[in-house]
């Protein structure tokens, strides 16, 4: 019994040791700063009274995990550049796609995506060009980020992109069928619950919760996982590749998304695209409503605007339990 005493005291440091259905899953003694561990079980994924896209609900198992408490701000990503010297996307080309509200009326049609142009020299470091700065916005969410960089910053700390599943089950906080992270009840309208467009996009926006644009992280209530800003302030990229179908076939445990070469976009059919998850500053209940925890959208991977941005997770075998 000694013996045994003093090989469990030894292995202490690693964490208890389980095994579940021949699995060895290690609990983790530490938590990584600042990350939220999302304890392993199922949930029903989409919901069959949002898009198309989003159909059908259907049940999903996931191995746990860690994820991000927060969006990755700009503090984050300015030491990711000052250790290794990366460069972005957007910096490299010298450009990227920032929301510029039409001058029309509500009256006037409107081409869709006409809301979007490409001002010279925006990146992250000048979210809205080359005039305006990441000065006294350390806490906001980096923004300007294609797939790859922000899949870079996650390879750095040896951490991830989340997968759609992984995203939505820490969206849903425990809150089983819930349209939003907080429940179904629209609080939004009365509340400040999450940065999203108030108004009708993309005329006009009441920012009655105080922010036009990103907010810094942690502006708003935590779900009740306490993840901050996981629906709203910036559409965060996951690592699946999208399809709008995949829920009619998608494996029942750990689902990633389906091969590059089978992503579809119906829109533009030609190019593979990968998701985004959490809506956005702009997200309004007259579009897109994308602050919805089942929401998704397709997006090119080399694309980069003023509302999108991340999170990480950690899927190491020594973080499960």
């Amino acid at each position: 019994m000694s013996n045994w005493k003093q090989l469990a005291g030894g292995l202490g440091f690693v964490g208890a040791i389980f095994v579940i259905d021949t699995q060895i899953l290690v609990e983790p003694t530490e938590t990584p700063e600042g990350m939220i561990w999302i304890e392993s079980g199922s949930f029903i994924m989409g919901s069959d009274q949002g898009l198309p896209d989003e159909r059908p609900a259907h049940e999903v198992r996931l191995n746990g995990f860690w994820i991000d408490k927060y969006e990755v701000t700009n503090a984050n990503f300015f030491k990711f550049v000052a250790e290794t010297g990366y460069e972005t996307y957007s910096e490299e080309v010298k450009d990227s796609l920032v929301f510029q509200s039409p001058s029309l009326t509500p009256e006037q049609p409107v081409r869709p995506m006409s809301w979007w142009r490409l001002v010279a020299n925006a990146d992250w470091q000048h979210p809205e060009g080359a005039k305006d700065s990441i000065e006294r916005k350390e806490s906001h969410p980096v923004v300007h980020v294609t797939y790859d960089d922000a899949s870079a910053y996650c390879n750095w700390l040896d951490k991830d992109l989340p997968t759609e599943a992984q995203f939505e089950y820490a969206a849903r906080g425990g809150l089983e069928g819930e349209i939003y992270s907080w429940g179904s009840q629209p609080r939004h309208r009365h509340e400040t619950m999450t940065n999203h467009w108030q108004g009708t996009f993309p005329y006009h926006n009441e920012n009655s919760d105080g922010y036009a644009n990103t907010a810094p992280v942690g502006s708003f209530p935590p779900n009740d996982y306490g993840l901050y800003d996981i629906t709203g302030n910036v559409w965060e990229w996951v690592s699946d590749w999208y399809h709008p179908n995949y829920y009619s076939n998608s494996p029942l445990t750990n689902p990633v998304g389906v091969p590059r070469s089978e992503s579809l976009d119906p829109n533009e059919p030609t190019l593979p695209k990968r998701s985004i998850r959490g809506g956005s500053f702009l997200c309004s209940e007259n579009y897109c409503s994308g602050f919805r925890v089942s929401a998704r959208m397709p997006a090119e991977p080399s694309s980069s605007t003023n509302h999108t941005g991340f999170r990480c997770v950690a899927n190491h075998t020594g973080f499960f339990r």
